[in-house]
Parts: structure tokens; C-alpha cells; sequence
């Protein structure tokens, strides 16, 4: 019953802000919308404002150095998308996450497709046994997480969302500490077997 109630609180949030000028959508909504048909609409793509540009050159560095970690960027990638980019709309926020970690992803793929295997030279480094194991959970997880986004308002994707992202940065800080400590632990040692 809650589910239903939320789903009738969503379809009301939804409703088209009417207006007679952009001020009135600046005022109530934010800055990016303006005033087309009596109705306040994202602006169009170009031209970018300034704050797009820093925001299109941080997410390109951050979607980047997130590939490169392994980890996607999804997390990062929302609330880059809510602030320079001035999408209020959560769910469009994810939407637009979810294909630039589609699009950096498939990037992955194509760079490194040709890649051999550092230790068996007839192999690619591509381990598609690995995808055959966690394809299937990977999709329940979508499907879940799909589910969770169409039934909960807004505020609760927020606060998942937050939690998630201080959940990972603690996990993150805590592997960062046990590598220093194992690298200098390593160095330590090292340095012992040159003295003796």
C-alpha cells in the first residue's frame, strides 16, 4: 500500500511547472530551465554555460580515472550530474550515469581487446569465464535495483545513494591504509635483507 502511495507522490512530483517567463522558471526551479510553451523545460544541450564546461571537464577526468580503477564511476557520476549539469531529477540523473558508465565501459572493451594475457601468450586478457559467473547475478541486481528505483520516492534513492557512497569511501580508505602498510612492510624487509 505504501509502494502505491509513493508511486502517486512520484506521478504528482512529475507534473509540468507552468510559467510565462524564464525567470519564473529560475525561481521555481533552478537556473538550467527555461520557459517553453507556458511549461518549464530543461535548457537544450548548447550552449554549454560556464559551470557546464567545468563539469563536462571534471566528469570526463573523473569517469576516466574511474575506468582505470576498475570501478565505473556511477556513484561519483550523479551528484557530478545534479550540480554542473543542473538536473534536480534524480532519476534522470541516473539515467544519464548509467549510459556514460555504459559508454566508458564499451570504451574499455575496445581498448583492450587486443591485449594478450601477461603470462599465457596465447590468450587475450579478456576473461570472459569470468563474465559467464557474474553476468546472471549482475542482472539480478539490475533488476533489483530497477525495481527499488520505480517503487521509492526520491528522498529515500538519495539517502541509499548517500549511504552507498559513504559505505565505499570507508572501504576505500581502509584498503588504502592496509597497501601502505603492506608496502611498508615490503620496504622494511627489503631493507633488512640489504643490510645483512
Amino acid at each position: 500500500m505504501k509502494a502505491l502511495r509513493w508511486l502517486k507522490e512520484e506521478a504528482l512530483e512529475d507534473e509540468p511547472v507552468k510559467c510565462t517567463t524564464d525567470e519564473h522558471c529560475h525561481y521555481k526551479v533552478n537556473s538550467y530551465y527555461m520557459c517553453v510553451k507556458d511549461v518549464c523545460e530543461h535548457k537544450p544541450l548548447w550552449p554549454l554555460l560556464p559551470i557546464e564546461w567545468l563539469g563536462s571537464f571534471l566528469f570526463a577526468i573523473i569517469m576516466l580515472l574511474s575506468n582505470v580503477g576498475g570501478i565505473g564511476g556511477g556513484g561519483i557520476a550523479i551528484p557530478m550530474v545534479q550540480i554542473f549539469f543542473g538536473w534536480s531529477d534524480l532519476k534522470k540523473a541516473i539515467a544519464i550515469s548509467s549510459f556514460s558508465i555504459f559508454i566508458s565501459t564499451l570504451t574499455r572493451f575496445f581498448y583492450n581487446w587486443k591485449e594478450r594475457h601477461p603470462e599465457k601468450s596465447n590468450m587475450g586478457s579478456l576473461d570472459y569465464g569470468l563474465s559467464n559467473v557474474m553476468m546472471p547475478l549482475t542482472l539480478i541486481g539490475t533488476q533489483v535495483g530497477a525495481f527499488v528505483y520505480l517503487l521509492c520516492p526520491v528522498l529515500v534513492i538519495n539517502v541509499l545513494l548517500t549511504l552507498l557512497l559513504v559505505w565505499l569511501w570507508i572501504k576505500s580508505m581502509m584498503k588504502a591504509i592496509d597497501i601502505v602498510k603492506a608496502e611498508r612492510k615490503a620496504e622494511k624487509a627489503k631493507a633488512q635483507l640489504k643490510m645483512t
